[in-house]
Formats: structure tokens, sequence, C-alpha cells
């Protein structure tokens, strides 16, 4: 008990300072008054009043001297032209077409001659393939810029926290030296192929959420993936791997020793810990996680959870001792707020869903199932301030939720580990183990979107107030020392109840296996009958997934961004189908080939054809190389058929010039007396010369370069009477689709991805069905 109150007092002296920004001594001077009066009331011990004092005074002291640090020296020259030579400090945090890194700036050089040593972390937003770890030295030109300030979230304060004083985007790179052999380093290389492994096996979004459930990267979920996550109440599955793996190891300690006992059962839970800790790396976030897991443990391996409070308060004190700026990180805040739930409320609402079970209907539930209900329960109760007071806003929906997903949030974290590790041995069994974990990834990823769309899914009642939030969290914690002190008794059940527990649990897992097995078995052939043409919403560029009527995929350009077009392949195609047997490429520009380097990390492409252009950034050269060995080029007049599907080349003609668009690749595809017309960004000149050729109409036409002004209004025409597709980003700089282009279209039924989203069309028996994402 007493390390608990000397806890209690370490956390009443950080509260003044981080809330509010008082005097160190702020903390002090409240507990020093019934800190006496108790102490003179022989209810507490003088050096015990007197210890409590003293640590809450060092508690201010340490979290006053990390918020009340000195102004970040690059944070001064925000505005302006740089030159920045550091040291990556970040692993590369993932986007659509960026990747972030922080950088160390050793030196910074401004353009009047200036130069600052040491002048704190940038955080720059590169090239998506830009390919830098820890320790490696860059150099860095552009414009020094302030992090923006939303309305809802003070990004600029964020980043300060960390360290970083101003952001860079874009700026031009270049590799000075690659780093040498660290820990951080090795790690950072270790949890990257892990990454890809999953990549390689697991469409996205389940990909980036296995990664963040398994080791923490979970960079690449999209927007609305993770605003379901904040509206259902899983946030901390994908935001904060502290309190998911003091769950992932609860739930995975509570089944397994249902299953094999507790002399058994725990090493299990443990393992799980190791292995996060072993592929995450020792970053303080995975450190503190660890500890926590760590305390729950103790209490359980003594066979008393409520041992583990002592614990608990022990490592709270050590770890803001020795990273006071943790106590304001919601990482830190959530995983000990979920410890904490788990160990003092935990144990009584397993009592009582023990004693619900005596009731009938309730009788037929497993053991392990009503044990995950209440860790669920027990952690989402002692985590909805900390979350409240962080994000504004409330799930309502999120304790049933929490309830359905977390038993599967287990399975899904060895799932995907498994996954991870049989990708960096060999691709069999990683493809193997990828379809397995598939369905548990899937499964989180449905519920969280269901769960968020009822419009009363979440309360928007804006932040706590620091106050309300600590007297909150200060109530939580006086129910929870009660709940501490009075262990329920936990009674056996009668022997009727386990008979019916055990026929309930075989109920269950045949149901949820037979409607698993009916819900894949229709999708398990793969082949649509008919060409399907997918016009994937890729942003400001191309790609279009055809599939003929056997299941072959054939993908004419990849877009700018490789993430876009991973997330968009993996919602239109089977997620066991890992190959692409052929992508068309119309010409080397970013907007057309930006997303083919991850596109062969992540799938077998048999072979691309080109029309044998280079160009010369940087997403070409890295196409370039992945396509060498497997390279076709391709000139007006070569033809191939596909499962029925026949492809003519229509342009470009040898000897060709002009403009790369001017070369661009034209295909003509033609399907059970529909014609398809793929133009890549041509431009006039061959539209003319296609015309003069005598070219026909066609049913389907994919309107030249994102509907720019660029064509020629009589090749537009071709489409009268037909469906004419336009790919174009939403809000793009460029006024693309041009007004001119729509009115030559006019003949046409047109849709267009900026406003529809992905498109589909299926060609079959001559007719032509249309569906749009939106």
């Amino acid at each position: 008990m007493l390390l608990i109150l000397l806890a209690s007092a370490w956390v009443a002296g950080l509260l003044p300072v981080g809330l509010w920004g008082a005097p160190w001594w702020m903390g002090a001077a409240w507990l020093a008054w019934p800190a006496v009066a108790l102490a003179a009331q022989r209810r507490l011990g003088w050096r015990a009043a007197a210890a409590g004092v003293l640590l809450a005074a060092i508690a201010g002291i340490r979290l006053a001297a990390a918020v009340g640090s000195e102004q970040i020296p690059v944070a001064d020259f925000v505005g302006r032209d740089a030159v920045v030579l550091g040291t990556v400090v970040s692993e590369p945090d993932p986007g659509e077409l960026t990747t972030a890194y922080d950088i160390r700036a050793d030196r910074l050089e401004l353009g009047d001659g200036t130069f600052i040593e040491n002048a704190g972390l940038v955080r720059a937003w590169l090239h998506q393939y830009a390919g830098y770890l820890p320790g490696d030295r860059v150099r860095l030109e552009g414009e020094l810029e302030a992090a923006p300030v939303f309305e809802d979230f003070d990004y600029r304060a964020y980043l300060a926290r960390r360290g970083v004083g101003a952001v860079m985007y874009r700026p031009k790179d270049t590799l000075e030296a690659a780093g040498q052999g660290s820990l951080s380093r090795e790690l950072a290389r270790a949890r990257l192929a892990l990454d890809r492994s999953l990549q390689r096996a697991l469409p996205e979004p389940e990909a980036s959420l296995g990664a963040g459930i398994a080791f923490g990267r979970d960079g690449g979920l999209p927007r609305d993936v993770v605003e379901a996550f904040n509206r259902s109440g899983l946030r901390h599955l994908v935001a904060v791997s502290g309190a998911n793996l003091v769950l992932v190891a609860a739930l995975t300690m509570a089944v397994a020793v249902r299953v094999v006992g507790r002399r058994r059962g725990w090493p299990l839970a443990v393992a799980a810990v190791a292995l996060y800790v072993a592929v995450a790396g020792f970053e303080p976030s995975v450190v503190r996680a660890a500890v926590m897991t760590a305390v729950l443990f103790a209490g359980e391996l003594v066979g008393r959870p409520q041992s583990g409070l002592p614990g608990l308060a022990a490592a709270v004190i050590v770890i803001t001792a020795g990273w006071p700026e943790l106590a304001l990180d919601p990482g830190f805040q959530l995983s000990a707020a979920a410890t904490a739930g788990l160990i003092a409320f935990g144990p009584w609402l397993r009592h009582g869903a023990e004693s619900a079970r005596r009731w009938w209907p309730v009788s037929w539930l497993p053991g392990w199932l009503t044990d995950v209900a209440a860790l669920s329960l027990a952690a989402t109760l002692a985590t909805t301030p900390v979350t409240w007071a962080h994000f504004g806003s409330v799930s309502l929906i999120g304790p049933l939720a929490n309830v359905l997903v977390q038993p599967v949030v287990a399975v899904a974290f060895w799932a995907s580990l498994a996954t991870a590790l049989a990708g960096a041995a060999a691709p069999g069994p990683a493809a193997a183990a990828g379809a397995v974990a598939y369905y548990p990834l899937a499964f989180i990823l449905d519920t969280a979107q269901l769960a968020a769309s009822p419009g009363w899914a979440t309360l928007e009642a804006g932040r706590l107030s620091p106050g309300i939030a600590a007297l909150a969290m200060s109530l939580l914690a006086a129910a929870a020392l009660i709940a501490y002190r009075y262990l329920p008794d936990m009674r056996e059940l009668p022997e009727a109840v386990r008979s019916r527990a055990v026929l309930g649990n075989r109920l269950l897992v045949g149901g949820a296996t037979g409607a698993l097995v009916l819900a894949i078995a229709p999708g398990l052939d793969g082949r649509p009958g008919h060409l399907r043409i997918d016009m994937l919403d890729v942003g400001q560029g191309d790609a279009i997934l055809l599939t003929t009527p056997r299941g072959t995929q054939i993908l004419v350009d990849t877009g700018p961004s490789g993430l876009r077009l991973a997330r968009q392949l993996g919602a239109v195609m089977p997620h066991w189908d890992r190959t692409i047997e052929l992508v068309l490429l119309s010409h080397p520009q970013e907007d057309h080939i930006g997303g083919l380097p991850a596109l062969t990390s992540r799938y077998r492409v048999r072979t691309v054809v080109t029309t044998g252009d280079r160009n010369d950034t940087r997403a070409a050269a890295l196409a370039a190389a992945a396509v060498e060995g497997r390279e076709s080029v391709a000139r007006a007049g070569d033809h191939f058929t596909v499962d029925g599907v026949h492809f003519t080349v229509l342009w470009p003609k040898e000897g060709t010039g002009g403009s790369l668009n001017d070369r661009s690749l034209i295909v003509l595809v033609e399907y059970d007396g529909v014609r398809l017309l793929l133009t890549g960004d041509s431009e006039r000149s061959a539209h003319r010369e296609l015309l003069a050729s005598g070219l026909p109409g066609v049913e389907i036409l994919k309107v030249p370069h994102h509907g720019s002004r660029t064509s020629d209004p009589n090749f537009l025409a071709l489409a009268n009477g037909g469906l004419a597709l336009i790919s174009v980003g939403a809000g793009n700089p460029f006024g693309h689709p041009h007004p001119g282009t729509l009115a030559a279209l006019e003949g046409a039924t047109v849709a267009r991805t900026d406003t529809d989203g992905r498109i589909r069309v299926d060609v079959e028996s001559g007719r032509i069905r249309v569906r749009t994402e939106r």
C-alpha cells in the first residue's frame, strides 16, 4: 500500500505542472496539507508523509525542467531557405506521395552564410521511395517552415515536445554517407523487412493493420480507416501500441490459462511480449509497454493479480523520473491506465461475468469469452477519461466494439507476426500464414467501420478540461483502490454450467468456422467469367485493372502512389491472389509509373510492356530497375490475346518523335463485341493520325490525359453513345477535366474518379454495366 501512496504523491507533483504549467512546487504544496493532517491523526506515519511531499516536489522539478527546456534553435529560422546537413534519427513514416523522417540538424547553413551547429530536429517529407535508415547522413535543401496548427490538434506543439523545431516539404535530398551499423539501424532494417513480408502476403489495408498490431508500424492505414477506429473506440489498436500490447498479453494469458493451465499458459503471454519487443525495437514507447505488461504478469504469476498494482506504482515513478516528458504522452497515460484497470477492475468484472454465467441463458457462453469481455471492459473503463481529454470524444459504442474485437486481436497479433516472420524465410509459408491472418484482420476492420457508422457512435463533446479530466481520473483511482483492497470471492461454477459452456464453446467455434467458410467460398474461384474493368481511384494519375474471364489480371499504368495503388488493388483483387500477369505502362511519367516500384515489391509481376522510353526522375529510375529482365517494348501493330480478350497496339509507331505524351501507348481492347480504347496521356498529333487511318468508334473510351484540353474533339467523339472514363484527382491544380473536353463528351456517358471514386465496368454478352464507388 505504501508504494501506491507514494506513486499517488508522485503523480500529484506532476499534475499541476503538466496540466496548467504551474511552478514545480505547487503539487508538493497541495499535498503538504492533507499529509500533515493525516500524520497528526496518526493515520499516516510522519516519515511516509515527508517522503510523499518530497517525491511530489521531485516530480514537479523533473517535469518542469523537461517542459521548460530552451527554444529549439532551428525554430528561429522558419520561413527561410536553408541547407540542412544532418543525420536521420527515425524510421521512415510512409504517406501516399511522401515519406517523413526526423533529421537531426547537425549543421544548418543559411543563405547569408550563417552557420548554426546542433540546431535541433527537422521533420522532412521526402520522396515516397527515399529509403533512408537511422544513422544515414543527408543533405536537405529547401525552405524551413513552421508545422501547422489544426483546428482540433496543435501539431506544432506536438512536434516541439519531441524536439522538432521546423518542417520541410519535399526539399532536395542527397545521401552524404550511409550510416554505420548500430542497434537502432539494424532494428529499423529488421522491422522494415518484416513490414515488407506482410505487404507481400496481405493486401491493404490488412497489411498495415497487421504491422500495427504486431510491431507498431501502422502508418499505411488510410485516414478513413483511422477515423473509423477513432469513432468505434478501437483507437488503441492503431495508435497506442502500449495499451494494445497490455491487452493482447492479458487476453493471450486469459485464453491460454483456460486451455493449458496457469503454469503453461503464462509463458505464451510472455512470449508475445518478448516477440513484440524484439521486432518493435527499444523505443521508449515499446519499453514502457513491456514494463506495463511485466507488471501485469507479476500479479498473475503469484496468483494474485492485485499484487501487480504496487509494481505499477513503482513503474510509473521510475519511468517518469527517467523520461519526465512521458507523463504528458497520451500513449503512456493510456497504457498505464489500461494496466491499472486490468489489475484493479479486471477481477471484479470477471467475477461479475462468472456470476452471470449461473443464469441459464448466459451459462452457454465459454469462460474464455466472458474473461475477454471482462478484461476489455476493464481497460475501456479505465482509459475513457484519458481518451476524452486528449481526443475530444467518447465512443459510446466502444465497449461493445472492444468486446467483439478483442478476442480476435490476440489471434490477429499471432497470425500477423507469424506471417511477417515466415516471409523472411520463404514465400510459401508466408502466403499460407497470410491467408490465415487476413480473416481476423478483415474482421477487425469491418467491425470498426460498422461500429463507426451510426451517427450516435461517438459523443463529440470536445476535450475535457484539465481539471475535469484530473477529477475523473481521481475518482477512478479511488474506485480502483477500493477494488484493490477487497478481492472478490471466486467460487467454482456448478458442473451443469461447465458442461453447457463446453457445448457452447463447440457451437461458437463451429458456427464461426461455418460462417467463415460461407463468407469465403464464393470468392475462391476468382474468375469473373467475363471482362471486368476497374478504373482505380489513385488521385491525379492513371491505373486501370483488367480482369479477364478466367481471372488473369492486367494492370494499365500504376498511378503516382505505391501505397494508394496497393489500397485500390486490395479492394478489387482476391486477397490470396498476389500475382499480376501483365502491366502496360503508357509512358514513364510519375503519375503513370509512380506506383510501379511498390507494386513489384508487393506482387509477383510477370511481364511489363512499355514504349521503351526513359525519364530522369527518381520514380522513373526505380521503375526501370523494377522492370529489368521482364520488359517488352511495344510498337503499333503488335497484338496479343489473353483468355479471349484481344489487345492491339495502335500507337506509338516506329520512329514517332515528340514529347513523352506524344509517344504514349494507345491500345485497343476487344471482347465480346465491345471495344475499349486505352489512351494514356496521348495528345492531338497522335489522335489526328489515328483518325486519318480510319479508327472506328468505341463503346468505352479512357479519356486521354485526365481530361485535359490537349485532346482532339473528333477523337473524343469516338465515345459518342458509349462510356467515357476519366481518371483524375479531386481538386487537382491543373483544372482537369477541362470544360472543353467535357463539352466534346456530351454524346457519351461520363464517369470520373474525382466525383465517382473507383469505377467498375463489367462487359458480358455484349452488354456494359457500370458501378461507381460513390
